[in-house]
């Protein structure tokens, strides 16, 4: 919550950038993670509502950057989607099958989000507080939706849940004031 820090250099030394780091950084917006880093905890670089972009250097051999937005380094997990991207929609790749913990928490101008069949997990509080999105499809991969995945996403109209969903979380979609229609099939 250092909310006037507009830039960090983290220097070749830092192996490791623990859970919550950066959370709140309000002004900060891009960040460069050196080769050096090989651990990343969840939600460094959460509510960071002005980050554009992060980028990895070169020769990292745990995380690489596409776009600006943060991966393992064989694309399989999505890490952190940066919370200043302004495109409204997202498409994530196909190589992703895991979405960390809080990967989109307080991505207020996201309003759509394409998560592809290759996607089994969703973490905790993966989208909350996306107040712009609107409507989201979980596709067939998915098994389970976990606590508070959705939570307080206010703008939030329309959900369809696949067959596949054998359980939802506590608070999956709490505060979602605007939720006017879901679909819950028989296998939860």
């Amino acid at each position: 919550y250092c909310s006037n820090l507009t830039s960090v250099k983290i220097p070749d030394s830092v192996t490791s950038i623990g859970s919550w780091a950066f959370e709140g950084c309000i002004s900060l917006t891009s960040v460069s993670i050196p080769y050096s880093v090989t651990g990343i905890g969840e939600g460094g670089f959460s509510n960071c509502s002005s980050l554009k972009s992060a980028e990895v250097a070169e020769g990292n051999s745990k995380y690489t950057s596409q776009d600006g937005v943060l991966f393992d380094k064989n694309k399989t997990t999505l890490i952190q989607y940066p919370n200043g991207k302004q495109n409204g929609h997202y498409s994530i790749p196909d190589s992703v099958n895991s979405i960390r913990d809080y990967a989109f928490h307080g991505c207020t101008s996201l309003t759509s989000v394409t998560i592809p069949n290759s996607v089994i997990s969703i973490g905790n509080d993966t989208f909350g507080y996306c107040s712009g999105l609107t409507s989201v499809t979980i596709p067939d991969s998915v098994t389970s939706i976990v606590s508070y995945a959705f939570g307080y996403c206010s703008g939030l109209t329309r959900v369809t849940i696949p067959d596949s969903v054998t359980s939802i979380g506590d608070n999956a979609f709490s505060e979602c004031t605007s939720l006017t229609s879901v679909t819950i099939p028989d296998s939860v």
